[in-house]
């Protein structure tokens, strides 16, 4: 999984390091480069061998590349006020900021979380990857 830094060039302190998932490249440009996989500037990349999750992504500032689409359908809201949708494979996710509207939590990019069990009143649990691009149908 290609990560890339929008912030500053990668060294040491600027990206995770888990001994479950191991470095495989990391490569700095010249200077802040524009990179069609993402979108915007960055400047440079790592590639690990597994995914990392939204939060490492967050916590150093990494752009995952979205190399998965996953497709929502808005199905309704739990018992506890979240947005439940259901993906093309049948499996359920929920957005959690109960007092914004749905659009606007679809627009601002908040995480889905799956369902725990599956469950439409099941609680929110993992955190959808950071390389799964969530669209809203």
């Amino acid at each position: 999984m290609r990560y890339y830094s929008t912030q500053r060039p990668i060294g040491p302190g600027t990206f995770p390091k888990r001994e479950w998932n191991k470095v495989l490249e990391i490569h700095n440009f010249d200077q802040k480069t524009y990179c069609e996989e993402i979108g915007r500037e960055a400047w440079g990349y790592i590639d690990y061998e597994k995914p990392l999750d939204r939060y490492d992504c967050s916590s150093y500032e990494l752009t995952a590349v979205q190399t998965k689409i996953l497709h929502l359908q808005y199905i309704g809201i739990d018992s506890w006020g979240r947005y439940v949708y259901e993906d093309e494979n049948g499996d359920l996710w929920k957005l959690t900021d109960c007092c914004s509207p749905r659009e606007v939590c679809e627009q601002r990019g908040d995480t889905p979380h799956s369902a725990c069990n599956n469950a439409f009143d099941g609680e929110p649990d993992c955190p959808m990857g950071a390389e799964i691009k969530p669209e809203y149908i």
